[in-house]
């Protein structure tokens, strides 16, 4: 039995398309469609030691951090697979920071419809003119993250995409978790050491979360200490 649509075209039939076409497609299909934003590799690599030469330490304590933290910014990688792969336990990575106020970053142009605001957690999408020369955040796009004081960030983009790490970094997120790698300080400060066989598997955001589980029940029962 083979099953057919049938559209009913207003004389807007670009604009009736366009609306309606999105219901039919499934998240694989839309992959398709996604845009990662790709950072200029001569610009990180410039950027990158700028911020290791520049960088003033603010001292801190991990634990006190955490209990006073009130707001989160998860960021997600921007290579499609893993996309998908972290899209499936964003609910778990959502849990490990419950009762703080949740967001999501997008890596991607104009990807409204790869994932949808929740109660659970608000979604921020970046448009063509939130970027500037090299692909890079622009000036009122950091202000505008700026604005929700955000106090942890957690990129989960295992590839160095740049992107994440250095909007974290701009826009003075005190505790900015990512994954371990060469040359990733200062753009995170907190680093978690991952197995690179496991990188295209779904198991090393399920060790990710594991982890990252254990440190913040851990450092909501401990007493401060600096780190």
């Amino acid at each position: 039995m083979v099953s057919t649509i049938i559209f009913y075209a207003p004389l807007d039939l670009k604009a009736h398309l366009d609306y309606i076409l999105p219901k039919f497609l499934t998240f694989e299909s839309k992959t398709e469609m996604m845009k990662p934003i790709k950072v200029n590799p001569f610009a990180k690599m410039v950027l990158s030691w700028f911020s290791r030469l520049r960088f003033k330490p603010e001292a801190f304590t991990f634990t006190q951090k955490v209990k006073e933290s009130q707001s989160v910014l998860i960021c997600m990688p921007a290579d499609v697979d893993r996309f998908a792969m972290a899209r499936d336990l964003l609910s778990t990575f959502v849990d490990i920071f419950q009762g703080k106020e949740m967001f999501v970053l997008l890596p991607f142009l104009e990807a409204e419809g790869y994932l949808s605001s929740s109660t659970r957690y608000g979604v921020i999408s970046v448009q063509e003119g939130d970027l500037k020369i090299f692909s890079l955040p622009g000036k009122k796009f950091i202000q505008k993250l700026k604005e929700h004081r955000f106090d942890i960030s957690l990129d989960l983009d295992l590839a160095n995409g740049f992107f994440n790490c250095y909007l974290c970094m701009k826009c003075k997120v005190p505790l900015r978790i990512g994954v371990k790698r060469k040359n990733a300080f200062p753009l995170y400060n907190i680093q978690l050491a991952v197995t690179k066989d496991r990188f295209g598997s779904r198991e090393i955001y399920e060790g990710m979360a594991k982890t990252l589980e254990s440190l913040f029940s851990e450092s909501e029962k401990a007493k401060p200490e600096p780190i």
